[in-house]
């Protein structure tokens, strides 16, 4: 998400371009990257049980971003294995290559878009998503592509946040609703993760299953880093969506409770998974 008012259109956070990482709710995207790695180790943890890559694999990391999720599958993959990284960002590539040499791994990155993949029919054993088709304008032509370059019976995994769900413990529920679905409107596809299941099996997987992720995010820091909360209702009462000094307050209580130990956000990340017909 760019920072809201940058295209020039006054009060509103405007939808960036498919794959446009350069910032991400309001801050630079290899910032919001590594923050958002720290609140969501379980949600990776389990995307790579689920994957079930093993010594050997071939692997695709479709929007690697900064490349710490790839690095991560070149552990499990091992020096027999191969992982490689795309992503649309020239910028995130160049970071994610940097990390890659600095680690020694045995993983690769290239720019491409998710669109036309520039890999032969069946190259993967696996392949994994996160956080990535939320922003696609057409996520079923996306999971396609990424279903061609698995392997007959190879997994896919799509995980990505539903934001609907998202739920801040702040006493006026009117505001709170009414700056979240503005914020959050402007993600290209904010109700995702609900949808996430019958996108895979549009796009042609089997055996599709989805599982639902909690997402606990305690302390305001936490939940700006990975949603810009605070800058939300900054910007929404500058923008006039709710009246000025209702999102003032809010933020104050947001602050007032972050000092007691007391703020708390819960969300959800859904992880769908599926295999590509023998």
């Amino acid at each position: 998400m760019a920072t809201p008012g940058s295209d020039g259109t006054a009060g509103a956070p405007p939808a960036g371009e498919t794959g446009d990482t350069t910032t991400l709710i309001g801050r630079p995207a290899d910032r919001y990257l590594d923050e958002a790695a720290d609140h969501l180790a379980a949600v990776k943890d389990e995307i790579l049980r689920r994957l079930r890559v093993r010594p050997g694999h071939r692997v695709l990391d479709v929007g690697c971003g900064n490349g710490t999720d790839a690095l991560e599958l070149a552990r499990h993959v091992g020096d027999a294995g191969e992982v490689v990284g795309v992503d649309v960002s020239e910028e995130a590539v160049a970071g994610a290559i940097g990390r890659g040499l600095a680690a020694g791994a045995g993983v690769s990155f290239q720019v491409a878009s998710v669109y036309a993949l520039p890999f032969p029919d069946a190259s993967f054993d696996a392949c994994r998503s996160e956080r990535m088709v939320q922003h696609l304008e057409d996520p079923v032509a996306g999971v396609r592509e990424m279903l061609r370059v698995t392997k007959p019976g190879g997994r896919i995994l799509v995980a990505d946040p539903d934001h609907g769900m998202w739920a801040p413990d702040l006493a006026d529920r009117e505001t709170t609703r009414a700056v979240l679905a503005w914020w959050f409107d402007n993600v290209r596809n904010p109700w995702i993760g609900r949808r996430l299941p019958g996108v895979l099996r549009a796009a042609g997987a089997r055996d599709v299953h989805v599982t639902v992720m909690p997402v606990v995010l305690r302390g305001v820091a936490a939940a700006d880093g990975l949603t810009g909360l605070m800058d939300a209702l900054r910007h929404a009462g500058d923008a006039g969506v709710v009246p000025a000094e209702r999102a003032r307050a809010l933020r104050e209580e947001a602050a007032r409770r972050d000092a007691d130990g007391g703020f708390v956000m819960y969300g959800a990340i859904a992880l769908a998974e599926g295999r590509r017909p023998e």
